[in-house]
Order: C-alpha cells, then structure tokens, then sequence
C-alpha cells in the first residue's frame, strides 16, 4: 500500500534522503553519534480516511499532541517571536496541514527529478544538476530501542524576511526581492528543542546536518541568517559552534507584552553565515 509521505517513483532519487522501512517515511539522518536515531523527518498530520495502512504494526502518532505541548512551554515560547499564545490544537493543525502540503510538493519535485532520470539512471548517483527549492525534513525525532519516534524539535529553512531592518518598506522590499530571486538568496534558520533534549549537542547537530547535507548540496544555498532574543544564550551558543558570526544587536527589538508573553522590551541578535562555492569553504 502507498505511503502517505512518499511515491514509489522518489525512491530512486536517493541521496542524501533516507526511507523508514516500515512506513516508508523519508528522513535525513544526523552524523554520527546521533544518527540514524535522531533524525529530520517530515511534520506529521493525519485524516484517518486517507491513512493507507491503519493496521500497519507500528502506529505513528502526529505532531498536533506535541506542538501544543512544546509551544506553551516557558522553556520554549519565552525565546521565540511567534507563533501566538496560548497555542492551540487548532492552530497546531491548521498549521501541520500548510507544511505537510509543503513537505509533499517538494517531495513532489524529486518524483519528477527521479522521472526524468529514467528507469536506467543509477539510484546511488545524485544529479548535481538538479537544485531543489526547499527540504522536506524539519522535524527532530529520537527512534527508541521499542520503534517509537519521540518528538523533539524543530529546524528548518525559510526564505529570510529580513527582521533586523526597522524600516517596514524597506523590509518589504528586500522580502519580495529575496523570494524572487533565484541565485543565491539568503536563508532563515528558525529552531527550537524541546526542554528535555537540552545539553546533548542536538541542536547543534541539527543545523549542521540541515546545512551540510541538504542546504548546500541539495537547494545550492550559500547565505544563512539566524536571530535570536539578546537572552537566548544557548542558541547563539549554537550558530555560533557552527560558523556563524555576529552580524548586528538591536535593543529593544521584540516587545513582549504584544507578544503575550511578559512585559518590557528585549533585543535582538542576528548572526550570518556564508559559504563559499567550494567544498573546503563548508
């Protein structure tokens, strides 16, 4: 029976995407010591009409449960400028639903990659010609001895919107540039990670492996942008282990209390990164 992540035709476009072998889900392994356990895989949402294998003998749960549970987390929301609070299941799965659709149509960008390489083409071979415009992993998952996936976060890329320039028109403007623009255009890098995985090195694996294994080799991505809240200590800690060096400070940058989540106003740390077109500037 079909997977409800992947078709039968991307299978052969093979590197540096992985497949589970029981529910065909794909995923990008981190490097060693923490793969193939922890991984980037696609969101997950279900509507129990299409589930194409409801008697498969591992279950896996969505992601609605635990975005809720994260997102209305101290830990967590205190060092992010959005989603909004309190987070609901709603939203949760009015949200999972864009970036599924989002995960299949690059998904769906392979397939026709993988067509046009024909039946005879050599799955282990990458076509370094193809570049894809985004990646269909984001979320960080741990496989447990007993088959389980424990949801543990989130890394993904996205277009920058540029929130360090003050100027709304001006920002605007170099949003729409940057979405338009086609050769080398500068990337977003939002995460978080659930409280309980802290202190492992997870998310600094994360970013290493969404940068090196895909965003370079894969989208042909030069250009990577972060911003995090001035108190955010340990994701700056993160970019900053991974090649990223402060670019800009602004104060007074988030208000909280509009945020709900607090009252005053805190700053903001932007940090860039940009890599060469050569394997020795990664």
């Amino acid at each position: 029976m079909a997977s409800p992540f992947v078709s039968s035709t991307s299978l052969t476009f093979s590197p540096p995407l992985h497949y589970d072998e029981e529910t065909n889900e794909p995923y990008l392994p981190f490097p060693p010591p923490f793969g193939p356990r922890i991984r980037l895989t696609p969101p997950r949402v279900y509507d129990p009409a299409s589930t194409p294998n409801p008697d498969a003998p591992r279950k896996i749960d969505d992601d609605v449960a635990a975005l809720v549970k994260h997102h209305n987390l101290p830990e967590i929301y205190m060092f992010l400028t959005g989603p909004p609070r309190p987070y609901t299941e709603d939203y949760a799965k009015e949200w999972l639903k864009k970036r599924k659709a989002e995960s299949l149509a690059l998904i769906g960008e392979m397939d026709r990659e993988a067509s046009n390489k024909g039946p005879k083409a050599d799955a282990n071979t990458p076509n370094t010609s193809f570049v894809l415009s985004g990646c269909p992993v984001r979320v960080i998952r741990e496989r447990l001895d007993d088959g389980t996936d424990v949801f543990l976060g989130d890394c993904f890329l996205a277009r920058s919107h540029f929130p360090e320039i003050a100027d709304l028109k001006e920002r605007e403007r170099r949003t729409e540039e940057n979405y338009a623009q086609e050769n080398l255009p500068c990337y977003l890098l939002p995460v978080f990670l659930s409280p309980s995985a802290h202190g492992r090195g997870i998310m600094s694996a994360a970013v290493q492996t969404l940068i090196e294994q895909w965003a370079v080799p894969v989208m042909a991505a030069r250009q990577f942008e972060v911003a995090a809240m001035s108190h955010n200590i340990g994701s700056q800690k993160v970019f900053l282990k991974n090649g990223f060096t402060l670019a800009k400070e602004l104060e007074d940058a988030v208000d909280l209390e509009k945020l709900g989540k607090g009252e005053g106003k805190v700053g903001l740390k932007l940090y860039r990164r940009e890599i060469g077109s050569s394997p020795e500037d990664k």
